[in-house]
């Protein structure tokens, strides 16, 4: 039985458990948004766990695999910001509560392994990485310190600014907003406080050709090229979808490339990631970051990329099993 960790609006997950019924795999999805737990049961007695939702129910001990999409309660930005006591209480215990279910299913098969997922989200720990298995990292600096950030603008002209900790916010008008990549200059950073300001990451801007998000399944390669220099909006960051302006191309990635990829998900002890490079005018691969429960659909939707299939495959009780 494949246990499949999600919320009700995932659409990836309602893909790859269309192709699992079809291929008559037993899999129990359990979605974590609030109004999906608040309907739910769950009970932990000497030492094994029944979980029922949509009136299904399912004991610990069927469980061989866990596919991780959302591991924790799923709020929406408007449940985010609920201060009120009971709300809190109620999120603390259910996320508490899903540790254990965890726990008691640590000897089983899961993509990715949850502790592995959340260690190789510290980007630190990714820098080191990519650097040890060969990939050409981007000039970066993080700190408070306003002349430290100046001499980095001084030495390495255009930058960008980014954030380690992707969080929305609510504007004036109540719409929820996140911040982007962009451009900075070194007058912007002379408005920057002198003490009691936050860290901040500057990176040297590269000169993009394209950009490239890499998905990893196991040992497929699925590598969609992102033409992200054909859209005004989205040339500093494709992550501002200008989908129409914005062509998306399957590719085969220098096998150097390859080869490396093979090498960094093998030391973060992972099998499912999502990577993004820049790739400059020279040809050159720029490493910027990997995703653990990374999005792909929209990949899969516009390229025809089967990276759906390659998850059902690895969770499948034929490929699945070592």
């Amino acid at each position: 039985m494949i246990l499949i960790l999600s919320d009700s609006f995932d659409k990836h997950a309602d893909v790859v458990c269309g192709k699992l019924s079809s291929s008559n795999e037993k899999y129990f999805r359990f979605d974590l948004d609030t109004d999906s737990l608040k309907s739910s049961q769950i009970t932990f007695f000497e030492g094994k766990w029944n979980i029922h939702q949509n009136n299904i129910s399912i004991n610990s001990d069927q469980i061989d695999k866990v596919w991780v999409r959302r591991p924790f309660v799923e709020v929406s930005l408007e449940e985010a910001n609920i201060n009120e006591p009971g709300f809190k209480i109620w999120r603390g215990e259910w996320n508490k509560t899903l540790l254990g279910l965890y726990n008691t299913l640590k000897t089983v098969k899961w993509l990715n392994p949850l502790a592995k997922s959340y260690q190789a989200e510290n980007k630190y720990l990714q820098m080191d990485v990519a650097r040890d298995v060969g990939f050409i990292l981007p000039p970066l600096i993080v700190s408070n310190e306003k002349k430290e950030l100046c001499n980095f603008i001084d030495t390495y002209g255009d930058v960008v600014l980014k954030l380690m900790n992707q969080e929305f916010y609510q504007d004036a008008d109540g719409s929820f907003k996140g911040l982007y990549v962009n451009k900075v200059s070194e007058s912007e950073i002379r408005d920057f406080g002198d003490i009691d300001e936050n860290p901040i990451v500057l990176q040297a801007y590269v000169e993009k050709d394209y950009e490239v998000r890499y998905t990893v399944v196991g040992k497929d390669h699925h590598v969609c090229q992102i033409q992200s220099q054909k859209s005004k909006l989205a040339s500093v960051d494709w992550r501002r979808y200008d989908i129409p302006n914005t062509p998306h191309h399957p590719i085969e990635p220098p096998i150097e490339i390859r080869d490396k990829v093979n090498q960094f998900m093998k030391s973060l002890e992972l099998e499912f990631g999502a990577l993004d490079f820049v790739v400059s005018p020279s040809g050159e691969w720029h490493f910027l970051e990997i995703n653990t429960m990374g999005q792909w659909l929209w990949i899969e939707d516009l390229t025809g990329l089967g990276i759906s299939d390659s998850i059902v495959s690895m969770l499948s009780t034929k490929k699945g099993e070592k």
